[in-house]
């Protein structure tokens, strides 16, 4: 999976009450544990955004960069997603690199790994028909940006 890394500066500040930035994701959220999604918000989205999109990536995967969620059609203001995931209305949910439109948790073989929960202010909704599809269109609509990291052991 190609995930978007736009060239321009970031402007959304995306954060988390469940970890801090660059911290550890408590294990409640990992494969070891519930596997339930943290919560995060975002502030600094452009009033021009016409749409948000939340790409969650780990790019350590054995594989490439492995795809844990993606979500469009989210309001296009500032805000957030609660603990356990549940995307809010007209947010929708595409198939991972599990193949599964869901949050997949954090489950590493090896090693520690870098996850990146990314939020994406678009200049346009998305439209497309497959999750490469969907990402190329997050690329190209991109006008702010911003990433939380956090990280998790085997």
């Amino acid at each position: 999976m190609q995930v978007p890394q736009p060239t321009i500066p970031k402007a959304v500040t995306v954060a988390s009450p469940s970890f801090g930035a660059g911290d550890r994701i408590p294990e409640r959220f990992t494969c070891k544990g519930a596997g339930s999604a943290p919560a995060f918000n975002w502030v600094g989205v452009p009033k021009q955004a016409r749409a948000l999109a939340l790409v969650v990536a780990d790019p350590d995967a054995p594989r490439g960069t492995f795809l844990h969620w993606l979500v469009t059609g989210l309001d296009a203001a500032d805000g957030g997603i609660e603990e356990g995931g549940s995307v809010p209305a007209g947010g929708r949910q595409w198939p991972n690199s599990g193949r599964s439109a869901r949050w997949v948790p954090p489950c590493p073989p090896s090693g520690t790994h870098r996850y990146f929960f990314g939020v994406y202010a678009l200049d346009a909704p998305v439209d497309a028909e497959t999750t490469q599809q969907v990402l190329d269109e997050i690329g190209k609509h991109t006008i702010a940006w911003g990433t939380l990291l956090g990280l998790v052991d085997h």
